[in-house]
């Protein structure tokens, strides 16, 4: 009963990736997962509910390449008014090029998102994962590579956009005890032809162990789309703190 208490507690609450910090190969090998999450319910002077779930599974052979797969969903309503529902899937192949410096990856995902007007994305890429590691600054993650893009909205005034998209990332994680660290990520991606139209990420996670298999985690966001659909904000900005059991 404690157990499936703890799961139903832990599969709600997850944005876009289920961590921020990069997966390494031989870093946990054989198959593992995660799950991350929370909920919110409200009731009295103002109604609230909101339900996301993250699950991750992945395969790490130990020696040359890992694979995993994220699924996340974000569901929310205030006042019986619906004020988020958007879900996100990606796999992702990471094979290693040259001793522990270098790596070739690929990966394919999709996303909806009703208040951005997301109808769906689709998009598929590779490119090279760049990697340094010192025991007093942590570990550094450079990639470059590109991807191609399908998205349809939910306007008539949107066209449906098929891109090819440069993308570009750094991500850093800092231990700061054997269980617990903190991560930072960027993420540019412009379009191939025309770089004014560009989407920027940034992401900082903490996340502290807590007990056997359960970590907390604080998360906080700011994405921003130069030529965002009609409507929409250019920027987004969202803070999160969730539940993780590693598995």
């Amino acid at each position: 009963m404690k157990s499936f208490l703890l799961l139903f507690l832990l599969v709600y609450n997850a944005y876009a990736i289920i961590t921020i910090a990069p997966v390494d190969i031989g870093a946990k090998p054989g198959m593992s997962g995660m799950l991350k999450g929370s909920f919110e319910t409200k009731r009295g002077n103002t109604d609230v509910d909101n339900y996301s779930a993250g699950l991750r599974v992945q395969y790490d052979n130990n020696s040359s390449y890992v694979i995993w797969s994220d699924f996340t969903f974000s569901y929310g309503m205030s006042s019986s008014v619906r004020n988020t529902n958007k879900t996100y899937a990606h796999v992702r192949y990471v094979h290693k090029l040259y001793e522990e410096s270098l790596d070739w990856e690929t990966y394919v995902q999709s996303e909806t998102n009703e208040f951005t007007k997301v109808k769906h994305r689709f998009l598929g890429g590779g490119g090279l994962r760049f990697q340094n590691e010192k025991q007093s600054w942590g570990k550094l993650h450079v990639g470059v590579g590109a991807f191609y893009e399908d998205i349809a909205y939910t306007t008539s005034v949107d066209p449906t956009e098929k891109n090819l998209r440069m993308n570009t990332y750094l991500a850093w994680t800092k231990h700061f005890t054997k269980e617990s660290s903190i991560s930072y990520v960027f993420y540019y991606q412009p379009k191939a032809d025309e770089f004014s139209d560009y989407i920027t990420s940034h992401g900082v996670e903490m996340t502290i162990y807590v007990y056997k298999q359960l970590y907390i985690d604080f998360v906080f966001y700011y994405d921003y789309d130069s030529v965002p659909a009609v409507g929409v904000k250019s920027e987004d900005v969202t803070q999160k703190t969730s539940f993780i059991y590693k598995f």
